[in-house]
């Protein structure tokens, strides 16, 4: 049996919350709630690959971590802000991923954002790192590459796997795309070096803006699993019977290899090194 003091008397009070609803958060605290996407760690030779989030263009970047609450003030004349967070989902790759994000007056507004918004596609951007000559020169003998071949690659970094494709090979035509400008302009000048200036093309531009492969009759790639994954689609369905696609290392999404297999060769630092390459050919 309980038992109550004379002259005291108990209150219980209960606050009742409906079930699936959360008490509200204070807009003083911050009046836009984002949850974030994972960011892997830098390598210890790249500390500048971190995660940062603006709003509007200010930096909200600290402190870092999966949930942020902020106070945020649209502009003068407007009811929402740009949100743009770059992370790391492995140290190779970067993801750029933006919402716009209506703020209601006195509201706190809670964001998700660790899904892609499939209304606003993710920027991709591997960072740049050459294949080997020896590499490159293994994936268009994979590739069979010949005098009719049209060679492209996507995310041509410095150019030389067109380069090669048509100094090495004969290829007809290469053409090449990255994101990167001045590595576009270091492509150009590389190809004039090599003496096919006239043959190979590259123009700055996103990867992802490209959907018609059908000039292709080679696509050789370096380009990480997240871009590749994103352009399989495209590939798959522009390229014509008998395009080779040779990657090296990565997949192209759940879009499986014809054939994978191992070489030896010199990498860029003149030592032998084991590398992995994948090839689709288009039936």
């Amino acid at each position: 049996m309980r038992r109550i003091l004379p002259g005291i008397l108990l209150l219980s009070v209960v606050i009742l919350v409906p079930v699936g609803c959360k008490p509200p958060k204070d807009p003083d605290d911050g009046n836009l709630v984002l949850t974030l996407p994972t960011s892997e760690e830098p390598p210890s030779y790249a500390k500048e690959r971190v995660s940062k989030l603006f709003v509007d263009g200010k930096d909200f970047s600290e402190p870092r971590g999966p949930k942020r609450q902020l106070k945020v003030v649209p502009a003068e004349g407007k009811d929402s802000v740009t949100v743009v967070y770059h992370f790391w989902p492995n140290t190779y790759t970067e993801r750029i991923r933006t919402r716009v994000v209506t703020i209601p007056k006195g509201k706190t507004v809670e964001i998700d954002l660790t899904k892609e918004d499939p209304d606003k596609k993710d920027r991709i951007e591997p960072i740049y790192f050459p294949t080997p000559a020896a590499v490159v020169d293994e994936m268009c003998k994979w590739a069979k590459v010949g005098p009719d071949d049209v060679v492209w690659d996507i995310g041509s970094g410095d150019g030389r796997m067109v380069i090669q494709a048509v100094k090495n090979f004969n290829a007809k035509k290469g053409f090449g795309i990255d994101i990167n400008e001045e590595l576009v302009k270091k492509s150009t000048e590389n190809a004039k070096e090599a003496g096919v200036g006239d043959r190979v093309t590259f123009r700055a531009g996103d990867a992802l803006k490209v959907t018609d492969y059908s000039e292709a009759t080679v696509v050789l790639l370096y380009i990480g699993d997240h871009l590749a994954e994103r352009i399989a689609p495209d590939m798959k369905k522009t390229l014509k019977k008998g395009a080779r696609i040779v990657s090296h290392r990565f997949r192209l999404g759940d879009w499986q290899p014809d054939e994978v297999k191992e070489i030896n060769v010199l990498n860029n630092y003149d030592k032998l090194e084991d590398y992995k390459l994948l090839k689709w050919t288009i039936q």
